[in-house]
């Protein structure tokens, strides 16, 4: 599925035309992007937590070079799903 196939389901299942759905759907995912950049966290309670991670400075073999590559540090962005997802999913 993808965003406008999304965004249709809840045209479909709602009185709003596809136009507010679409602003509806923008606005709900721009909110979520500026809470986990602000926060490094965010929790949707049936889904599971979004988390900014940060990764250190690693050094990994380059085997081509016989030598170490220096990996330079960075946030990562981690979902952990609810055991209630990952139960529903093994059905």
């Amino acid at each position: 599925m993808n965003k406008n196939s999304l965004i249709n389901k809840v045209r479909v299942h709602s009185p709003f035309n596809k136009e507010l759905s679409e602003n509806i759907f923008n606005f709900v995912f721009d909110e979520i992007k500026r809470l986990i950049i602000a926060d490094k966290k965010f929790h949707i309670s049936e889904l599971g937590t979004f988390e900014v991670v940060h990764r250190k400075m690693q050094t990994v073999p380059d085997e081509k070079k016989q030598a170490e590559i220096l990996l330079p540090p960075k946030d990562k962005l981690i979902f952990k799903p609810t055991r209630e997802l990952i139960d529903r999913l093994k059905d």
